[in-house]
């Protein structure tokens, strides 16, 4: 008991440093976009006075900190930090943490946000050139998941070429998923090249039900819808192919989800995809997560732990004899990612990096010759690299692989693009050796000048032992607001084949129209020529569209959306300043949805949900010195189904300036000093304080500041250097500049070192 009085001592010390800690709030997006700007609220209260507090942030490598506020000495308040997500951020959840450092004497004062990055699935596809059997199409990956078609496998920001036969006539790609490979892309191969205006789609927002149907007849008639619904925690899509019927269904539920479905799926990733069914069930725990699954047949048990930059997955697959494991990990470290996987005896293996506009990678496969068959590829060894360097873009690739009789083959490509104002000039090298060796060249040159664009080309081809052969291509087009046009001329001197093609595109209100025509000639088939015909309606619903094609060939197709009487709502507004002037480029976000206002000043969001809703305003957006007059977060009542709203801005105080240094010394005693590592911190005569970053080039800028006195100073405190004491004053009228000028100090080096 005589120690009893200590120990209640102690226990009311740490009750009572516990108080004078303070306390942090946390609020943000639960949802974010791939290549988003966004914001969080940290709120703060009760924190120690007269200490010198700073925030300190921690996230993880796919998020940016683009400005964080300074605390300052003020004991209560909010910081809104700026972040911008990487545009290839992996889809899933991410931990981001606010950290107070020197509020408590022993530790620090933070709280964390948890966010999930939406998987936003994307390809970009051009034609680098088109034969008479066959094209060559690059394909890149401009989203956040992966694209597999065959033995194709395209990673984020990774291009393939792929090449498109008359036979085939398409190619469909899948994209992951988080049920797995459920999005699908087709590519299909015209006759002749197709133009590149594309009649407008009607996208009223997000319905609940969306569908598209097409038939076409040539001969024969052949059919092709899809539909996709989405309501609450259900959503389900099918696909109908002719006589071919897919779909999927999912269902979230309070301890996971569960969805099943039938179409073209892989067993694991270096499988080949077969036609099958599944049932899958996920449940989630904190950063592990399980998963059981009966996908063809063959039932699955997984287990999958993500945590700071390390994701593995090991899955054990059932059915007999023919149980196995299978294994992936992933390890992100910066602009690095490792990734490795293993199945029955196959192995997979990936490397991507960066560094600033350079970008490598290394793949390597090892497939045994036993699970040919089984796999979606042979085993191959690919490198692949790209770069920017000044006026030039360049790309090269190397792969070796194995084809389906063993026989070891290699394929190189390079490529070097130089932009020089409106001139672009492009060198293309390609080999490929096999049974058949395949040789190519390609020279291109093209103009741009206000609405219109020229270019031409020249190819030059060798297969084998044969002879080689030429390939000439000429274009012309001119393109505005509601009309595009384009001729096209190419020629094959080897073969005498000539063709000559012209398409234009107009739009009016709801109707487009569109026409192609081209007349072939050379070889022993004569001329001959081919029209085509496409008229599109656009509705309250969707799209009608009819096309002709030289009597012989005829579509028909309908896609549309449904949210007639349903509860989502419209809601349309402007941006104006004091003198009623539109303002341009202002980002908005409501609901998870993100728009910028366009020249007039304008904005609209469709499929809002409630009564009312909460529109943020993003600051770095913003002109200068010009702030929301209601603030950053406005709340809207949306009372009717299109509802209209003006949001009103005025232009405040600032300061702008330019950080400059100063030379004192010789050249060979020269301080270093980055320029871009600086902050600049000004507080107000009432205690508050701003901060904002010191650019390279030594220019900062800062608005939104009360009228005041203020006293600034820089952080970190240049090493070497010292600055006359920063002062100004700011009153109304127009924005303050702020010269600060850094003076180097000299150097005292004794006698003995000289």
């Amino acid at each position: 008991m005589r120690y009893g009085g200590v120990i209640a001592l102690v226990i009311a010390t740490l009750s009572a440093w516990s108080q004078e800690c303070g306390q942090v709030t946390v609020r943000g997006p639960e949802e974010l976009v791939a290549g988003g700007i966004w914001s969080l609220a940290a709120h703060w209260t009760a924190l120690p006075p007269g200490k010198n507090i700073n925030i300190r942030i921690d996230v993880p490598a796919p998020f940016t900190v683009l400005s964080v506020p300074a605390e300052g000495r003020a004991d209560s308040g909010v910081a809104r930090p700026v972040f911008m997500t990487s545009a290839h951020a992996e889809a899933r959840a991410y931990w981001i943490r606010v950290a107070f450092e020197g509020a408590c004497p022993w530790g620090k004062v933070d709280d964390s946000l948890h966010v999930r990055v939406l998987p936003k699935p994307r390809l970009t596809a051009k034609i680098i050139s088109a034969g008479k059997d066959s094209a060559y199409v690059l394909i890149t990956n401009s989203g956040n998941v992966a694209l597999n078609c065959g033995e194709a496998l395209i990673t984020p920001t990774e291009s393939y070429e792929y090449q498109l036969y008359r036979k085939d006539n398409s190619v469909t790609f899948s994209a992951r998923s988080a049920n797995g490979w459920d999005t699908l892309v087709g590519l299909s191969l015209a006759p002749v090249r197709r133009s590149e205006s594309v009649a407008p789609v009607f996208d009223p927002g997000v319905p609940w039900l969306h569908w598209r149907l097409q038939s076409v007849y040539s001969g024969r008639i052949s059919k092709l819808g899809t539909v996709s619904l989405e309501k609450n925690a259900f959503s389900a899509r099918g696909l109908l192919w002719n006589n071919r019927l897919r779909g999927s269904a999912e269902l979230q539920l309070p301890l996971g989800s569960l969805s099943a479905g039938y179409g073209i799926l892989q067993r694991h990733v270096l499988s080949r995809a077969e036609e099958m069914s599944y049932v899958r069930m996920v449940i989630p725990f904190n950063e592990f997560t399980g998963a059981l699954e009966w996908r063809g047949g063959q039932p699955m048990a997984g287990l999958r732990w993500r945590g700071g930059s390390l994701d593995s997955r090991i899955t054990l697959f059932g059915g007999g004899l023919n149980q196995f494991w299978g294994m992936q990990h992933r390890i992100q470290l910066g602009s690095n990612e490792l990734n490795f996987s293993q199945y029955e005896g196959m192995s997979l293996a990936q490397y991507n990096g960066q560094k600033g506009v350079y970008r490598w990678s290394l793949h390597a496969a090892h497939i045994p010759d036993k699970l040919r068959a089984q796999a979606p590829y042979n085993s191959f060894v690919r490198t692949h690299a790209s770069g920017v360097l000044g006026p030039n873009r360049w790309l090269g690739q190397c792969a070796l692989y194995t084809d389906a009789s063993g026989n070891r083959n290699q394929f190189h490509l390079i490529q070097n693009d130089l932009t020089l104002g409106p001139w672009r000039f492009s060198v293309r090298g390609q080999l490929f050796s096999s049974d058949l060796t395949s040789k190519q060249l390609r020279l291109q040159a093209e103009y741009r000048s206000g609405l219109w664009q020229w270019q031409s080309s020249g190819e030059w081809r060798q297969l084998g032992h044969l002879p080689p052969q030429m390939l000439y291509q000429h274009q012309l087009r001119l393109r505005t607001t509601r009309a595009y046009l384009q001729a096209q001329f190419r020629q094959q001197p080897s073969t005498g084949l000539w063709s000559l093609l012209g398409s234009g595109n107009m739009q009016y209100k709801r109707w487009s129209l569109r026409i192609q025509s081209a007349l072939f000639g050379g070889g022993n088939s004569g001329a001959r020529h081919q029209q085509t015909l496409q008229l599109i309606r656009r509705t309250a619903h969707g799209n009608l569209s009819v096309s002709v094609q030289s009597i012989q060939r005829a579509t028909f197709g309908w896609n549309g959306s449904l949210h007639t009487g349903s509860p989502y709502k419209i809601l349309y507004g402007y941006c104006r300043d004091e003198q009623g002037n539109p303002i341009e480029g202002v980002k908005i976000s409501a609901q998870g949805k993100s728009i910028i206002t366009d020249p007039n000043g304008t904005f609209s969001f469709a499929h809002l949900e409630g009564s009312d809703v909460l529109l943020k305003i993003h600051a770095i957006s913003l002109p200068f010195a010009t702030q929301p007059v209601l603030g950053f977060e406005q709340h809207q009542f949306l009372e009717q189904r299109k509802q209209h709203c003006t949001l009103g801005f005025y232009r405040t105080l600032g300061v702008r300036g330019t950080v400059t240094v100063q030379r004192t010394q010789h050249i060979a005693l020269r301080q270093k000093i980055d320029l871009a590592s600086l902050e600049l911190t000004l507080y107000h005569e009432d205690s508050s304080s701003f901060t904002t970053p010191v650019r390279e080039d030594g220019q900062f800028t800062l608005g939104g500041l009360p009228e005041g006195h203020y006293c600034g100073a820089l952080a970190p405190a240049p090493q070497g250097f010292s600055y006359p004491p920063i002062t100004i004053d700011i009153r109304k009228g127009s924005p303050s500049d702020l010269e600060i000028t850094l003076i180097e100090l000299p150097q005292n080096i004794p006698f003995q070192v000289l």
